[in-house]
């Protein structure tokens, strides 16, 4: 069944009606006095109060888009003429295309307000020009239900044969045409590699002759593909098509995402197009579903650290928060962290932006500042939801913390994130944002704070040499009895191919206990809090980086990339 779209601006639409002398300006008041009390259309509701026919509200629309109406209901339309334009095209743009004559594809529609948009598609899909007709929803969802749902429905026109699509209904070219459609098999072929080398993200960036596409792999970009500038345009299109983005706006940023299998595996992608001197570049977040199943265990934390992680999580109530720059992997951990806690017994709701993972089991909320739904104004609703545990994608402002402090108070456990550099320094970042020092030292139960470092390749023969002299004395301090003083390195000349693969958490766990609760209400620095912390157990970022270096996990180049030499 073709989901209802009532897009039209009801007030043009009256307006048109009474200036063509169809209904008057009473009429109209009445009809949209039933809407406020009745879901429906605008045009339904005047036809239901004979007001109007649907001919008449046809022959209006057409008159003052300058449209020509369809007379006669088609007896056939054949299925290379349906597989012109994608399924999921018609369903979003409310269109069918009927036939062809010469230069030009015949559409019906019966929404006047994605007209350019239709223009648009049909040009770009088909190469002809639109001829669009018009008929009432009626008649539309007849046609659509006889000729659209009954055309067997070919495979992804966006991806290769390799690809299969599921939560996005997408059509492909025949065999034939396929030859014919360069940008659709770069686009592919952009998308296929970046899956097969683990990419999280794809940027695809315009400059003054050629277009340079990078991945990001293991946290760092790098340079795939290059392909000429003329052809940027058809790529960007492409994309938009299959994000259900607008493809005539191009001069403000969009976002849209769309859904992918490969190889059994489904892929969520974020896309968000943004206008530069050169063109408009794009960015694909590459989400693989299956790591919404992650748990802490999953991430690199140590032993110990997992056990500081779980003492917080036992809790019944109070504020646990992870802290780190963006693309330390917050959400990720947050993520495991849920999957951690949540079981039938307990009621789980997320205020996200966006909503990265789909995880089974839980209530999960998209924030919309456009709207007015920010994470404060969800926070205020959750309250209502009888929840148990309640998870802020992020601390942003003096309001969401003071509702997250509160909320924690009253009997709920709640997750978020903020961004600080370290543990001790998301206390003062609290208080910056206006919390009242005694509400914090109350409701906050530990802070984990984290980054991400490259692992070494098991498959490359890793070599020792001896630790660098700065770092010995924390080896003497804290690991002498566990591990040699030695690093573990690619040996050199080995032609390996990728010495690092994957990532792993490195982090610190502060757990706020009396002494700290103490300190935290008389307005402790964060260099107090920091000593505190470390006398009460803490190992800091840098230590943990030390043993995964001692370890044979990673390197201390890799290490020294994301956290400092502390200050001996």
């Amino acid at each position: 069944m073709l989901s209802e779209k009532s897009k039209h601006k009801y007030e043009e639409l009256g307006e048109i009606l009474i200036d063509k002398g169809y209904i008057t300006k009473k009429q109209l008041e009445n009809a949209l006095a039933k809407k406020s009390e009745i879901d429906k259309p605008l045009e339904e509701i005047l036809v239901d109060m004979k007001y109007v026919t649907w001919e008449d509200i046809i022959r209006a629309l057409a008159e003052q888009y300058n449209l020509e109406i369809l007379e006669d209901t088609p007896d056939n339309i054949p299925s290379d003429i349906l597989n012109k334009i994608p399924r999921n095209v018609m369903e979003n743009l409310r269109i069918i295309p009927l036939r062809e004559e010469r230069e030009t594809l015949v559409v019906v529609t019966d929404d006047t307000s994605e007209i350019l948009r239709i223009e648009s598609f049909v040009r770009f899909l088909t190469g002809k020009l639109p001829k669009i007709l018009l008929t009432s929803p009626l008649t539309f969802e007849y046609l659509y239900k006889t000729y659209v749902l009954s055309s067997p429905e070919k495979l992804d026109m966006f991806v290769d044969d390799e690809f299969d699509t599921e939560e996005t209904e997408l059509a492909t070219l025949s065999e034939g045409e396929e030859e014919n459609a360069p940008i659709v098999k770069l686009v592919s072929m952009i998308i296929h590699r970046a899956i097969e080398k683990e990419a999280s993200d794809i940027h695809i960036e315009p400059g003054r002759r050629a277009v340079r596409v990078r991945f990001r792999i293991d946290g760092m970009l790098k340079n795939e593909i290059t392909y000429p500038r003329s052809q940027h345009s058809a790529v960007v299109i492409r994309v938009k098509i299959m994000a259900n983005l607008d493809i005539s706006e191009r001069r403000k940023p969009q976002d849209g995402k769309f859904y992918l299998k490969v190889g059994g595996e489904q892929y969520d992608f974020r896309v968000s197009t943004m206008p530069s001197v050169h063109g408009e570049t794009v960015v694909l977040r590459i989400l693989k579903v299956s790591s919404a199943n992650k748990k802490l265990k999953d991430l690199g934390f140590n032993e110990y650290n997992l056990e500081r992680i779980s003492e917080l999580l036992s809790k019944p109530y109070g504020m646990i928060l992870v802290t780190g720059p963006t693309g330390s992997g917050k959400s990720t951990t947050l993520v495991a962290m849920i999957n951690e806690l949540k079981n039938e017994t307990v009621n789980i709701i997320t205020a996200e932006d966006p909503v990265e993972y789909t995880i089974e089991g839980i209530t999960q909320c998209q924030v919309r500042q456009e709207i007015g739904l920010t994470f404060s104004s969800y926070l205020r609703a959750f309250l209502r939801q009888d929840p148990d545990i309640i998870m802020v994608g992020e601390i942003r402002d003096r309001e969401t913390a003071q509702l997250a402090v509160e909320a924690s108070m009253t009997g709920h456990l709640v997750l978020s994130t903020l961004h600080t550099n370290d543990a001790s320094s998301a206390v003062d970042r609290l208080l910056n944002l206006g919390v009242d020092p005694r509400l914090v030292s109350t409701s906050l139960l530990g802070v984990v704070a984290q980054r991400l470092v490259r692992k070494l390749n098991p498959r490359c023969f890793v070599n020792k040499r001896d630790l660098r002299e700065d770092l010995i004395d924390f080896w003497k301090k804290y690991y002498k009895d566990q591990y040699e003083p030695v690093e573990y390195i690619v040996e050199e000349g080995m032609n390996c191919g990728e010495p690092y693969k994957g990532r792993m958490a490195i982090g610190e766990v502060l757990i706020v206990d009396e002494k700290f609760k103490e300190k935290i209400s008389q307005g402790a620095t964060v260099k107090e809090i920091q000593t505190i912390a470390e006398d009460h157990g803490m190992r800091t970022m840098f230590l943990d980086g030390l043993e995964k270096v001692l370890k044979g996990e990673t390197t201390v180049e890799e290490m020294l990339r994301v956290v400092q030499v502390p200050a001996t």
